[in-house]
Protein backbone atom coordinates (compact mmCIF):
# COMPACT_ATOMS: atom_id res chain seq x y z
CA UNK A 1 0.00 0.00 0.00
CA UNK A 2 2.81 2.39 0.95
CA UNK A 3 4.71 1.75 -2.29
CA UNK A 4 1.52 2.24 -4.31
CA UNK A 5 1.11 5.67 -2.77
CA UNK A 6 4.72 6.51 -3.58
CA UNK A 7 4.27 5.38 -7.19
CA UNK A 8 1.05 7.40 -7.48
CA UNK A 9 2.69 10.50 -6.08
CA UNK A 10 5.69 10.26 -8.41
CA UNK A 11 3.47 9.71 -11.45
CA UNK A 12 1.49 12.81 -10.54
CA UNK A 13 4.75 14.69 -10.29
CA UNK A 14 5.82 13.37 -13.72
CA UNK A 15 2.70 14.83 -15.29
CA UNK A 16 3.15 18.22 -13.63
CA UNK A 17 6.74 18.41 -14.85
CA UNK A 18 6.10 17.04 -18.34
CA UNK A 19 5.85 20.38 -20.11
CA UNK A 20 7.99 22.39 -17.73
CA UNK A 21 11.02 20.33 -16.78
CA UNK A 22 11.80 17.69 -19.32
CA UNK A 23 15.37 17.28 -18.15
CA UNK A 24 14.18 16.55 -14.63
CA UNK A 25 11.68 14.05 -16.04
CA UNK A 26 14.41 12.13 -17.84
CA UNK A 27 16.58 12.03 -14.71
CA UNK A 28 13.70 10.78 -12.61
CA UNK A 29 12.92 7.99 -15.06
CA UNK A 30 16.48 6.71 -14.87
CA UNK A 31 16.60 6.98 -11.09
CA UNK A 32 13.06 5.64 -10.47
CA UNK A 33 14.14 2.03 -9.65
CA UNK A 34 16.49 3.24 -6.92
CA UNK A 35 13.54 4.46 -4.87
CA UNK A 36 12.70 0.85 -4.05
CA UNK A 37 16.20 -0.35 -3.22
CA UNK A 38 16.34 -0.96 0.52
CA UNK A 39 19.65 -0.91 2.32
CA UNK A 40 20.00 -2.47 5.78
CA UNK A 41 19.30 -0.10 8.66
CA UNK A 42 22.41 1.68 9.92
CA UNK A 43 22.58 2.51 13.61
CA UNK A 44 23.98 5.71 15.06
CA UNK A 45 26.87 3.79 16.59
CA UNK A 46 27.80 2.34 13.20
CA UNK A 47 27.78 5.70 11.46
CA UNK A 48 29.97 7.15 14.20
CA UNK A 49 32.52 4.43 13.46
CA UNK A 50 32.49 5.22 9.75
CA UNK A 51 33.21 8.94 10.15
CA UNK A 52 36.77 10.03 10.86
CA UNK A 53 36.95 11.85 14.18
CA UNK A 54 40.38 12.24 15.74
CA UNK A 55 39.98 15.31 17.97
CA UNK A 56 42.67 15.61 20.62
CA UNK A 57 40.50 17.35 23.21
CA UNK A 58 39.78 15.55 26.47
CA UNK A 59 36.90 16.78 28.59
CA UNK A 60 38.89 16.03 31.77
CA UNK A 61 41.08 19.08 31.06
CA UNK A 62 41.34 21.95 33.56
CA UNK A 63 41.79 19.66 36.54
CA UNK A 64 44.81 19.46 38.79
CA UNK A 65 46.17 15.93 39.16
CA UNK A 66 47.39 15.00 42.66
CA UNK A 67 48.87 11.66 43.71
CA UNK A 68 49.09 10.72 47.41
CA UNK A 69 51.53 8.42 49.23
CA UNK A 70 49.33 5.40 48.44
CA UNK A 71 49.44 6.12 44.69
CA UNK A 72 45.78 7.18 44.66
CA UNK A 73 45.28 9.85 42.00
CA UNK A 74 42.69 12.61 42.38
CA UNK A 75 41.57 15.12 39.75
CA UNK A 76 40.60 18.42 41.37
CA UNK A 77 38.65 21.14 39.57
CA UNK A 78 39.04 24.86 40.25
CA UNK A 79 37.58 25.83 43.66
CA UNK A 80 38.65 26.30 47.27
CA UNK A 81 39.16 22.82 48.74
CA UNK A 82 38.60 22.65 52.49
CA UNK A 83 40.21 20.02 54.69
CA UNK A 84 37.06 17.88 54.74
CA UNK A 85 36.88 18.04 50.91
CA UNK A 86 40.47 16.83 50.57
CA UNK A 87 39.92 13.95 52.99
CA UNK A 88 37.11 12.69 50.76
CA UNK A 89 39.66 12.69 47.91
CA UNK A 90 42.15 10.70 50.06
CA UNK A 91 44.41 13.73 50.37
CA UNK A 92 45.47 14.53 53.92
CA UNK A 93 49.01 15.69 54.65
CA UNK A 94 50.26 13.12 52.15
CA UNK A 95 50.82 14.72 48.72
CA UNK A 96 53.47 12.96 46.64
CA UNK A 97 53.17 14.59 43.19
CA UNK A 98 51.22 17.47 41.65
CA UNK A 99 50.54 18.08 37.97
CA UNK A 100 49.28 21.58 37.15
CA UNK A 101 47.87 22.13 33.62
CA UNK A 102 48.11 25.34 31.60
CA UNK A 103 46.15 28.27 32.99
CA UNK A 104 45.73 26.98 36.54
CA UNK A 105 46.74 28.66 39.80
CA UNK A 106 47.40 26.18 42.62
CA UNK A 107 48.19 27.30 46.16
CA UNK A 108 48.91 24.83 48.99
CA UNK A 109 47.65 26.05 52.36
CA UNK A 110 48.78 24.64 55.72
CA UNK A 111 46.75 24.62 58.94
CA UNK A 112 48.60 27.69 60.17
CA UNK A 113 47.70 29.45 56.87
CA UNK A 114 51.13 29.36 55.27
CA UNK A 115 50.78 29.41 51.47
CA UNK A 116 52.93 28.02 48.66
CA UNK A 117 52.22 28.52 44.94
CA UNK A 118 52.85 25.53 42.66
CA UNK A 119 54.03 26.27 39.09
CA UNK A 120 52.63 24.82 35.88
CA UNK A 121 53.86 21.32 35.08
CA UNK A 122 54.98 18.41 37.26
CA UNK A 123 56.09 18.87 40.88
CA UNK A 124 57.58 16.04 42.95
CA UNK A 125 56.74 16.57 46.62
CA UNK A 126 58.67 13.55 47.91
CA UNK A 127 60.76 14.65 50.89
CA UNK A 128 59.21 18.15 50.93
CA UNK A 129 57.95 18.91 54.44
CA UNK A 130 55.48 21.53 53.21
CA UNK A 131 53.54 18.92 51.17
CA UNK A 132 53.02 16.85 54.32
CA UNK A 133 51.37 19.79 56.08
CA UNK A 134 48.77 20.68 53.43
CA UNK A 135 45.28 21.17 54.89
CA UNK A 136 43.60 23.16 52.12
CA UNK A 137 44.00 23.85 48.40
CA UNK A 138 43.11 27.01 46.53
CA UNK A 139 42.72 26.17 42.82
CA UNK A 140 41.60 28.70 40.22
CA UNK A 141 41.54 28.97 36.43
CA UNK A 142 43.04 32.13 34.96
CA UNK A 143 42.59 32.85 31.25
CA UNK A 144 45.22 35.59 31.17
CA UNK A 145 47.75 33.29 32.84
CA UNK A 146 46.91 30.56 30.31
CA UNK A 147 47.58 32.91 27.38
CA UNK A 148 50.92 34.00 28.82
CA UNK A 149 51.93 30.37 29.29
CA UNK A 150 50.82 29.43 25.77
CA UNK A 151 53.01 32.26 24.46
CA UNK A 152 55.99 30.55 26.08
CA UNK A 153 55.29 27.48 23.94
CA UNK A 154 55.86 29.57 20.81
CA UNK A 155 59.57 28.97 21.29
CA UNK A 156 58.87 25.34 20.42
CA UNK A 157 57.31 25.24 16.94
CA UNK A 158 56.78 21.47 17.14
CA UNK A 159 54.75 21.53 20.35
CA UNK A 160 50.99 21.27 19.73
CA UNK A 161 48.83 22.62 22.52
CA UNK A 162 45.09 22.50 23.22
CA UNK A 163 43.87 24.54 26.18
CA UNK A 164 40.26 24.53 27.37
CA UNK A 165 38.97 27.30 29.62
CA UNK A 166 35.59 26.44 31.14
CA UNK A 167 32.71 28.89 31.35
CA UNK A 168 32.41 30.75 34.65
CA UNK A 169 28.65 30.19 34.58
CA UNK A 170 26.73 26.96 35.12
CA UNK A 171 24.13 25.80 32.61
CA UNK A 172 21.56 23.03 32.76
CA UNK A 173 21.80 20.10 30.35
CA UNK A 174 18.44 20.95 28.77
CA UNK A 175 19.79 24.11 27.15
CA UNK A 176 21.24 24.90 23.73
CA UNK A 177 24.85 26.02 23.14
CA UNK A 178 25.98 28.22 20.27
CA UNK A 179 29.12 26.54 18.84
CA UNK A 180 31.60 28.38 16.62
CA UNK A 181 35.24 28.36 15.56
CA UNK A 182 37.51 31.03 14.09
CA UNK A 183 40.96 32.62 14.06
CA UNK A 184 41.87 35.84 15.89
CA UNK A 185 40.83 38.04 12.96
CA UNK A 186 37.19 37.25 13.81
CA UNK A 187 37.34 38.22 17.49
CA UNK A 188 35.65 41.61 17.17
CA UNK A 189 33.12 40.40 14.61
CA UNK A 190 32.00 37.54 16.87
CA UNK A 191 31.15 40.03 19.63
CA UNK A 192 27.90 40.76 17.76
CA UNK A 193 26.92 37.08 17.96
CA UNK A 194 27.72 37.01 21.69
CA UNK A 195 25.54 40.07 22.24
CA UNK A 196 22.62 38.48 20.37
CA UNK A 197 22.88 35.04 22.05
CA UNK A 198 22.43 35.30 25.86
CA UNK A 199 22.77 31.54 26.41
CA UNK A 200 25.79 29.22 26.64
CA UNK A 201 28.50 29.48 23.99
CA UNK A 202 31.38 27.18 23.00
CA UNK A 203 34.19 28.77 20.96
CA UNK A 204 37.37 27.28 19.50
CA UNK A 205 40.12 29.70 18.43
CA UNK A 206 42.84 28.42 16.11
CA UNK A 207 46.19 30.23 16.24
CA UNK A 208 47.09 30.42 12.55
CA UNK A 209 50.64 31.65 13.20
CA UNK A 210 52.95 32.20 16.21
CA UNK A 211 52.00 35.89 16.45
CA UNK A 212 48.28 35.24 16.97
CA UNK A 213 48.73 34.47 20.66
CA UNK A 214 49.86 38.05 21.28
CA UNK A 215 46.73 39.38 19.57
CA UNK A 216 44.73 37.17 21.92
CA UNK A 217 46.69 38.40 24.96
CA UNK A 218 46.01 42.04 24.00
CA UNK A 219 42.32 41.31 23.43
CA UNK A 220 41.81 39.75 26.85
CA UNK A 221 43.80 42.43 28.66
CA UNK A 222 40.57 44.42 28.45
CA UNK A 223 38.24 43.61 31.34
CA UNK A 224 35.15 44.02 29.16
CA UNK A 225 36.30 41.13 26.97
CA UNK A 226 37.01 38.90 29.96
CA UNK A 227 33.47 39.66 31.14
CA UNK A 228 32.06 39.04 27.65
CA UNK A 229 33.58 35.52 27.64
CA UNK A 230 32.44 34.61 31.17
CA UNK A 231 29.71 32.34 29.76
CA UNK A 232 31.92 30.97 26.97
CA UNK A 233 33.61 27.57 27.03
CA UNK A 234 36.78 28.66 25.24
CA UNK A 235 39.30 26.31 23.63
CA UNK A 236 42.57 27.65 22.21
CA UNK A 237 44.59 25.55 19.79
CA UNK A 238 48.25 26.14 18.99
CA UNK A 239 49.23 23.82 16.11
CA UNK A 240 52.61 22.45 15.15
CA UNK A 241 54.18 25.27 13.11
CA UNK A 242 57.17 23.24 11.91
CA UNK A 243 55.44 21.98 8.73
CA UNK A 244 52.95 23.47 6.24
CA UNK A 245 50.22 21.09 7.44
CA UNK A 246 48.94 23.64 9.96
CA UNK A 247 47.97 25.88 7.01
CA UNK A 248 45.17 23.44 6.18
CA UNK A 249 42.58 24.99 8.48
CA UNK A 250 41.07 22.01 10.41
CA UNK A 251 37.54 23.38 10.28
CA UNK A 252 35.64 20.19 11.12
CA UNK A 253 38.03 19.19 13.87
CA UNK A 254 37.50 22.61 15.45
CA UNK A 255 33.73 22.20 15.20
CA UNK A 256 33.95 18.82 16.92
CA UNK A 257 36.04 20.22 19.75
CA UNK A 258 33.48 22.99 20.20
CA UNK A 259 30.69 20.40 20.32
CA UNK A 260 32.53 18.17 22.80
CA UNK A 261 33.17 21.07 25.16
CA UNK A 262 29.61 22.43 24.89
CA UNK A 263 28.01 22.20 28.37
CA UNK A 264 24.49 21.33 27.15
CA UNK A 265 22.61 18.50 25.42
CA UNK A 266 21.64 20.61 22.39
CA UNK A 267 23.83 22.62 20.03
CA UNK A 268 23.66 25.21 17.26
CA UNK A 269 26.83 25.11 15.13
CA UNK A 270 27.25 28.46 13.36
CA UNK A 271 30.10 30.15 11.48
CA UNK A 272 31.60 33.20 13.18
CA UNK A 273 30.54 35.69 10.48
CA UNK A 274 26.85 35.22 11.27
CA UNK A 275 24.71 36.97 13.85
CA UNK A 276 21.50 35.33 15.15
CA UNK A 277 18.38 37.38 15.70
CA UNK A 278 17.95 38.34 19.33
CA UNK A 279 14.90 36.11 19.92
CA UNK A 280 16.39 32.92 18.47
CA UNK A 281 17.98 31.67 21.70
CA UNK A 282 14.82 32.07 23.78
CA UNK A 283 12.74 30.41 21.06
CA UNK A 284 15.19 27.49 20.86
CA UNK A 285 15.20 27.10 24.65
CA UNK A 286 11.44 27.36 25.20
CA UNK A 287 10.09 25.70 22.04
CA UNK A 288 12.66 23.69 20.08
CA UNK A 289 14.26 21.77 22.95
CA UNK A 290 10.89 20.33 24.11
CA UNK A 291 10.13 19.39 20.50
CA UNK A 292 13.50 17.66 20.10
CA UNK A 293 12.99 15.80 23.39
CA UNK A 294 9.53 14.59 22.41
CA UNK A 295 10.33 13.68 18.81
CA UNK A 296 10.33 9.97 18.02
CA UNK A 297 12.29 10.72 14.84
CA UNK A 298 15.80 12.24 14.60
CA UNK A 299 15.22 15.92 13.82
CA UNK A 300 17.16 19.04 12.85
CA UNK A 301 15.67 22.54 13.05
CA UNK A 302 17.19 24.59 10.23
CA UNK A 303 17.85 28.29 10.83
CA UNK A 304 17.68 30.21 7.50
CA UNK A 305 20.73 32.34 6.70
CA UNK A 306 20.91 35.52 4.64
CA UNK A 307 23.58 38.02 3.61
CA UNK A 308 23.51 41.83 3.61
CA UNK A 309 25.43 44.07 1.23
CA UNK A 310 28.73 45.26 2.69
CA UNK A 311 27.75 48.86 1.92
CA UNK A 312 24.58 48.66 4.05
CA UNK A 313 24.74 51.01 7.05
CA UNK A 314 21.15 50.83 8.27
CA UNK A 315 19.46 48.95 11.08
CA UNK A 316 20.04 45.21 11.14
CA UNK A 317 16.89 43.12 10.61
CA UNK A 318 15.37 41.33 13.59
CA UNK A 319 11.97 40.34 12.21
CA UNK A 320 10.73 38.74 9.00
CA UNK A 321 8.92 41.93 7.83
CA UNK A 322 12.16 43.91 8.27
CA UNK A 323 14.10 41.25 6.37
CA UNK A 324 11.46 41.09 3.65
CA UNK A 325 11.84 44.84 3.12
CA UNK A 326 15.62 44.52 2.68
CA UNK A 327 15.10 41.76 0.10
CA UNK A 328 12.77 44.03 -1.89
CA UNK A 329 15.44 46.76 -1.85
CA UNK A 330 18.14 44.35 -3.04
CA UNK A 331 20.09 44.79 0.21
CA UNK A 332 19.53 41.26 1.52
CA UNK A 333 20.12 38.15 -0.56
CA UNK A 334 20.89 34.42 -0.37
CA UNK A 335 24.59 33.71 -0.94
CA UNK A 336 23.98 30.40 -2.72
CA UNK A 337 20.30 30.20 -3.75
CA UNK A 338 20.80 26.94 -5.65
CA UNK A 339 22.28 23.86 -4.01
CA UNK A 340 23.95 25.50 -0.99
CA UNK A 341 20.94 27.16 0.64
CA UNK A 342 18.17 26.79 -1.94
CA UNK A 343 16.73 23.64 -0.30
CA UNK A 344 15.95 25.75 2.78
CA UNK A 345 13.01 27.08 0.78
CA UNK A 346 13.68 30.77 1.35
CA UNK A 347 10.68 31.68 -0.81
CA UNK A 348 8.50 29.88 1.73
CA UNK A 349 10.39 31.41 4.65
CA UNK A 350 9.92 34.98 3.31
CA UNK A 351 6.34 34.55 2.14
CA UNK A 352 3.41 36.12 4.00
CA UNK A 353 2.07 33.32 6.16
CA UNK A 354 -1.64 32.62 5.68
CA UNK A 355 -1.71 30.58 8.87
CA UNK A 356 0.68 30.21 11.79
CA UNK A 357 -0.28 26.92 13.37
CA UNK A 358 3.34 25.75 13.34
CA UNK A 359 6.48 27.90 13.69
CA UNK A 360 8.32 25.81 11.08
CA UNK A 361 7.84 23.96 7.79
CA UNK A 362 9.39 20.73 6.54
CA UNK A 363 11.79 20.45 3.63
CA UNK A 364 13.43 17.44 2.04
CA UNK A 365 17.18 16.94 1.98
CA UNK A 366 19.06 17.70 -1.23
CA UNK A 367 22.65 16.86 -2.10
CA UNK A 368 25.15 19.74 -1.60
CA UNK A 369 22.84 21.43 0.91
CA UNK A 370 24.78 23.09 3.75
CA UNK A 371 22.27 24.37 6.30
CA UNK A 372 22.80 25.55 9.87
CA UNK A 373 20.63 23.73 12.38
CA UNK A 374 19.79 23.17 16.03
CA UNK A 375 20.14 19.49 16.92
CA UNK A 376 20.90 17.10 19.75
CA UNK A 377 24.53 16.88 20.84
CA UNK A 378 24.24 13.11 20.26
CA UNK A 379 24.07 13.63 16.49
CA UNK A 380 27.09 12.45 14.46
CA UNK A 381 30.17 14.63 14.68
CA UNK A 382 31.73 16.27 11.62
CA UNK A 383 34.16 14.31 9.44
CA UNK A 384 37.60 15.69 10.26
CA UNK A 385 39.17 14.72 6.96
CA UNK A 386 37.62 17.92 5.60
CA UNK A 387 40.04 20.80 6.12
CA UNK A 388 39.82 24.36 4.78
CA UNK A 389 36.51 25.15 3.07
CA UNK A 390 34.61 22.96 0.66
CA UNK A 391 32.25 20.12 1.50
CA UNK A 392 32.70 20.50 5.27
CA UNK A 393 29.09 21.41 6.09
CA UNK A 394 27.62 19.49 3.12
CA UNK A 395 29.16 16.32 4.56
CA UNK A 396 27.38 16.71 7.88
CA UNK A 397 23.93 17.32 6.40
CA UNK A 398 24.57 14.33 4.11
CA UNK A 399 25.30 12.12 7.14
CA UNK A 400 22.12 13.26 8.91
CA UNK A 401 20.07 12.42 5.83
CA UNK A 402 21.70 8.97 5.68
CA UNK A 403 20.45 8.39 9.23
CA UNK A 404 16.92 9.45 8.30
CA UNK A 405 16.82 12.87 9.94
CA UNK A 406 13.87 15.16 9.22
CA UNK A 407 14.59 18.83 8.49
CA UNK A 408 12.27 21.62 9.66
CA UNK A 409 12.94 25.27 8.75
CA UNK A 410 12.09 28.02 11.23
CA UNK A 411 9.59 30.59 9.96
CA UNK A 412 10.28 33.57 12.23
CA UNK A 413 13.99 33.32 13.02
CA UNK A 414 17.20 33.57 11.00
CA UNK A 415 20.91 34.41 11.05
CA UNK A 416 22.57 37.07 8.89
CA UNK A 417 26.00 38.37 7.98
CA UNK A 418 27.36 41.32 6.06
CA UNK A 419 29.17 40.52 2.85
CA UNK A 420 32.89 41.20 3.00
CA UNK A 421 36.10 40.44 1.12
CA UNK A 422 37.60 37.10 2.03
CA UNK A 423 40.23 37.34 4.76
CA UNK A 424 43.47 35.50 4.03
CA UNK A 425 46.20 34.54 6.43
CA UNK A 426 49.47 36.50 6.53
CA UNK A 427 51.68 35.97 3.48
CA UNK A 428 48.87 34.15 1.68
CA UNK A 429 49.27 31.12 3.91
CA UNK A 430 45.66 29.99 3.68
CA UNK A 431 45.72 29.97 -0.13
CA UNK A 432 48.98 28.03 -0.02
CA UNK A 433 47.47 25.44 2.32
CA UNK A 434 44.37 25.01 0.17
CA UNK A 435 46.28 24.15 -2.99
CA UNK A 436 47.07 20.63 -1.82
CA UNK A 437 46.42 17.99 -4.47
CA UNK A 438 45.71 15.39 -1.79
CA UNK A 439 42.88 17.29 -0.10
CA UNK A 440 39.88 15.15 0.83
CA UNK A 441 37.07 15.90 -1.64
CA UNK A 442 33.29 15.77 -1.16
CA UNK A 443 32.48 14.51 -4.67
CA UNK A 444 35.57 12.45 -5.44
CA UNK A 445 36.00 10.72 -2.08
CA UNK A 446 33.13 11.24 0.34
CA UNK A 447 30.05 10.50 -1.78
CA UNK A 448 31.43 7.18 -3.16
CA UNK A 449 32.35 6.17 0.39
CA UNK A 450 28.84 6.90 1.65
CA UNK A 451 27.30 5.00 -1.27
CA UNK A 452 29.41 1.97 -0.41
CA UNK A 453 28.06 2.10 3.17
CA UNK A 454 24.42 3.08 2.68
CA UNK A 455 23.67 2.11 -0.90
CA UNK A 456 23.46 3.90 -4.24
CA UNK A 457 20.31 5.82 -3.23
CA UNK A 458 21.87 7.45 -0.16
CA UNK A 459 21.41 10.96 -1.57
CA UNK A 460 17.64 10.64 -1.77
CA UNK A 461 15.73 12.21 1.14
CA UNK A 462 15.36 9.39 3.65
CA UNK A 463 13.61 11.00 6.60
CA UNK A 464 11.33 13.40 4.77
CA UNK A 465 7.69 12.65 5.57
CA UNK A 466 6.62 13.71 2.06
CA UNK A 467 9.22 12.57 -0.47
CA UNK A 468 9.55 14.94 -3.42
CA UNK A 469 7.22 17.56 -1.91
CA UNK A 470 5.18 18.97 -4.78
CA UNK A 471 4.59 22.21 -2.91
CA UNK A 472 8.26 23.12 -2.98
CA UNK A 473 8.41 22.71 -6.78
CA UNK A 474 12.20 22.78 -6.71
CA UNK A 475 14.35 21.45 -9.51
CA UNK A 476 14.89 17.85 -8.47
CA UNK A 477 18.34 17.66 -10.02
CA UNK A 478 19.60 18.95 -6.66
CA UNK A 479 18.28 15.89 -4.84
CA UNK A 480 21.36 14.01 -5.92
CA UNK A 481 20.52 11.59 -8.71
CA UNK A 482 23.48 9.26 -9.10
Amino acid sequence: MFEQKIVSRILQHFISLLYRRRLVLVCLIFSFPFLFFRTPGITLAEIRNNFRVESLVNISLNKVQICNDNNIISFLEPKYWKESDLQKEHIYHNIRTIHVPVGMNVVLVTQDDKRLSIPMGFTNCTGQEFCNLVARLDISADLRLALEQIAEFNENNIQELIHHHKSKLHFFNHDVTLVSQFSVNRLERFEQALAAWPGPVSVVIYLTNPHDIYTLIDYFQMDKNIYLYNRVSLTIIKPNYSTDYYLKYPINQLRNIGIKTAPTDYIFVMDADFVPTSRLYHFAFSTLIPLLKQSSHPTAFVVPCVALLESYRGKFPYTIPELRSLFRQGIAYITDPNSGHGPTGTNIFLAHQLYTSLPYYEVCYESQWEPYYIISKNAPLYDERFRNQGGDKQQHAFSLNALGYRFFVLKEHFIYHKDHPKIDWPDGGLRHGQLSKNQFNYFQHYIPEMQSIFGINVRWPRGCSQPLITGQMRDLLGIGIS
